[in-house]
């Protein structure tokens, strides 16, 4: 996967009870608590959620900046946009929230018109992300801040039988554009003129199965994905049977390191 045409294509109508129950996990709910304190949304400011998915963060950074206050939700996928703009209208947000389809490195506003940009799993799918950070610099004002959460996906593990067997399952799962993005964040915010201000770690850290977690809602997605993207679907299978059958105490590992960084203008 390496264009938003090929994120477009994924992150569809179809996938939205999943992605849904993966932004419901405990984990996640803390992942945007954790990434919202650092990004300090104020009473009428005015936020971007760049590649807002299913719009759960779009909802909670929407009531941040009442009164007075707008957000702009912006996907590539006309499901998610679609999904957001119901989502805001079940939860009494839509006077609050709007709602685009767009493309991170081609940000339909004026220069210096918000005050945030959060941009959460989304650049890693952008082909030119030294791009898509200078045009979220250009349409901040003086002083706003830039908010990028990111997996470095070489940081992924899960306790398997075969851990080549499990390497060539994320290989093929994360043939995205920037699978290793963390590292080269501080970079590209420098080159941006942007000044990096604060850094928090954030790892999603199991030792039991649990049906509800993050980790375990991410076996079939990593599974499909890699079939996708040229694993044998045989082998793919096993992986999630090795996976799946660790369900008593003891068995079951599963980390992911995420990276939240914000940056200021």
């Amino acid at each position: 996967m390496s264009d938003l045409n090929s994120k477009a294509k994924v992150f569809n109508a179809a996938m939205a009870p999943r992605l849904d129950k993966l932004y419901a996990s405990p984990q996640i709910v803390e992942q945007r608590r954790r990434l919202r304190e650092l990004i300090l949304a104020k009473p009428g400011e005015t936020g971007v959620d760049i590649g807002c998915g299913l719009g759960h963060l779009s909802c909670e950074l929407a009531r941040e900046v009442m009164p007075g206050g707008r957000l702009l939700a912006i996907d590539v996928s006309a499901d998610m946009v679609a999904g957001v703009t119901e989502r805001a209208q079940r939860e009494g947000l839509a006077d609050l929230i709007e709602t685009r389809l767009g493309d991170a490195t081609a940000l339909d506003l004026p220069d210096a018109s918000v005050d945030f940009v959060v941009a959460v799993q989304s650049y890693s799918y952008v082909p030119n992300v030294e791009q898509a950070i200078a045009e979220a610099a250009r349409v901040l004002r003086p002083g706003g801040r830039l908010a990028v959460l990111e997996t470095d996906w070489d940081m992924c593990v899960y306790e398997s039988e075969d851990a080549a067997q499990m390497r060539r399952i994320f290989d093929g799962r994360w043939r995205f554009a920037h699978w290793q993005l963390p590292r080269q964040l501080h970079r590209m915010f420098h080159n941006a003129g942007l000044r990096l201000d604060k850094t928090e770690a954030y790892p999603l850290l199991e030792t039991r199965y649990d049906p509800d977690s993050f980790g375990v809602g991410l076996i079939a997605i990593a599974r499909n994905a890699a079939v996708r993207n040229g694993v044998n679907a045989l082998e793919a299978d096993a992986w999630v049977a090795d996976i799946c059958s660790r369900q008593r105490d003891g068995e079951y590992f599963f980390c992911a390191n995420r990276f939240m960084f914000v940056a200021v203008k």
